[in-house]
């Protein structure tokens, strides 16, 4: 099995939501929707294991390997570019792992429209981009309306991981989270770590640790 193995069907024309072959397809500047019946997870995965969630899941190195050795969870990896996704769902494939669901779509329309409330035990956001610069800041994935979308699909008592390079990001995320009554840091303040054991590895972690960068790392818990 190659990525390109993995084709789309769809054109900008006909371009509309699908599951197929354990990858749910959102398509960008859609509309509509609310019109999709989404399969509810117990019947994408055939069980009712807890759900798992990573989005910006890049060429997929870090849910792989969480999914193959954890067999009784069932994880969802999000990401928007059909590339990345075309290199996940081969590593999935050759692995024959069988608790990981793709998704090829944004965030926030995934997370509004297709997932079910109370549905998700852990979120992992994994290297987002930081979009560094201030006019550019608004494009970030970590905003107010993201985070509301996660606590309708957060079970109680679930945890919220971020990782990233960018010191900016992380205290942003910091500050965003330590002010939602929703969240409590299971680390003190200044609200992150630079290691956790086992964490995993990704390529952008790689890269740059390689570079001479730190790692943050933030938990939240839903309260």
């Amino acid at each position: 099995m190659r990525p390109k193995d993995l084709k789309s069907e769809y054109s900008w024309q006909t371009r509309r939501p699908y599951v197929k072959d354990g990858i749910l397809f959102v398509p960008k500047h859609y509309f509509e929707h609310e019109t999709f019946v989404m399969p509810k997870l117990s019947e994408i995965f055939s069980n009712h294991n807890p759900i798992h969630i990573e989005y910006c899941s890049g060429n997929g190195d870090w849910i792989i390997e969480k999914a193959k050795a954890n067999p009784e969870i069932n994880f969802i990896a999000v990401e928007m570019l059909f590339e990345r996704v075309r290199k996940i769902y081969a590593k999935r494939e050759n692995q024959g792992i069988k608790n990981l669901l793709i998704v090829c779509g944004e965030a926030q329309p995934f997370t509004k429209y297709y997932l079910e409330p109370n549905s998700t035990e852990s979120v992992y956001v994994n290297f987002p981009d930081p979009w560094p610069k201030a006019r550019h800041a608004k494009h970030r994935l970590i905003q107010a309306s993201f985070l509301k979308e996660l606590l309708r699909v957060m079970k109680q008592g679930g945890s919220f991981y971020f990782t990233t390079d960018d010191d900016t990001y992380a205290h942003s995320v910091a500050q965003l989270l330590s002010k939602q009554q929703e969240f409590a840091s299971d680390y003190p303040s200044p609200f992150f770590r630079t290691d956790i054991e086992n964490y995993g590895y990704s390529f952008f972690k790689e890269l740059w640790i390689n570079k001479g960068k730190t790692i943050k790392y933030l938990k939240f818990l839903v309260r």
